[in-house]
Order: structure tokens, then C-alpha cells, then sequence
């Protein structure tokens, strides 16, 4: 086998692992849904704007998907504590460099917080520009 093809097989396994984590995983939460304003990244992948709904799993996976724009995208995250005797309202929060964001948060609520882990794309903007904004949604 060619490294090419061998690289293709490593990489289909990869994302058949990830699909099955997150069909088989326990549901931390219900789903978010929200209308993105704008496109964005989540993960490595660019997101057009429309409408959404987010669900993550017990371990870490989470998936974002856009039904009229046929997109989805599964990607791994990392716990986030809340340590606040306030109600969290769920809502969505990304880093903005430039005109290009990136999802950073996903909160739902008393049920949990996720945070994304950096893309190569936002790290390598990271060295270069400061974001200059926070964007925060909220949950609809």
C-alpha cells in the first residue's frame, strides 16, 4: 500500500471513530440551537451562517449542524468549570480576529460548558493579531 493511500485509510478510520463515538456516546445535554449572523469556524471547518443546532456528548465530542446548508461537523472539546452561584444562561462564545471567528465556548446552562480547542488556523492568527472581540450568543 502507497503512503497516499495509506494516509486516506488512517484518515476515512479516523472520522469513522469520531461518528461512532458521538452516535454511541452518552448525551451530556440537549441541544443548543442557534441563528449564526455569521460564518465561522468550528474546528477546522468553516461554517456558513444560518441557522444551528449543537449537542455534546459525555466524552467531549460535540457536533454542530446546519440542516439547510447540508453541514455538519464533529470535533473534540475540553470540560469547562462553572464555579458561580448565578444561573448560566446557555449561549455560544467565539473569538473574533479580524472578519474571521472562531467558536470558543458552548454553554448549556446548569447542564455543562465546553470549550473548542484552537484550530491550527485560529492558533497561527493568534501569533500574529490580538483578537479584538469577544462574541457572545445567546441561546434561542
Amino acid at each position: 500500500m502507497n503512503a497516499t493511500r495509506s494516509s486516506v485509510v488512517i484518515r476515512v478510520a479516523f472520522v469513522t471513530a469520531i461518528l461512532f463515538l458521538a452516535a454511541t456516546g452518552q448525551a451530556q445535554s440537549g441541544g443548543l440551537k442557534a441563528n449564526m449572523p455569521f460564518g465561522f469556524y468550528a474546528g477546522d471547518q468553516l461554517m456558513p451562517a444560518g441557522e444551528y443546532e449543537i449537542h455534546a456528548f459525555g466524552n467531549g465530542v460535540v457536533k454542530i449542524s446546519n440542516y439547510d446548508a447540508h453541514k455538519a461537523v464533529v470535533f473534540f472539546t475540553v470540560g469547562l468549570n462553572q464555579v458561580t452561584v448565578d444561573p448560566i444562561s446557555p449561549r455560544l462564545v467565539f473569538n473574533r480576529y479580524g472578519e474571521d471567528y472562531f467558536l470558543s465556548e458552548m454553554w448549556w446552562g446548569s447542564q455543562g460548558a465546553r470549550k473548542s480547542l484552537p484550530s491550527k488556523i485560529e492558533l497561527r492568527l493568534a501569533k500574529v493579531i490580538t483578537p479584538d472581540q469577544t462574541v457572545t450568543l445567546a441561546h434561542r
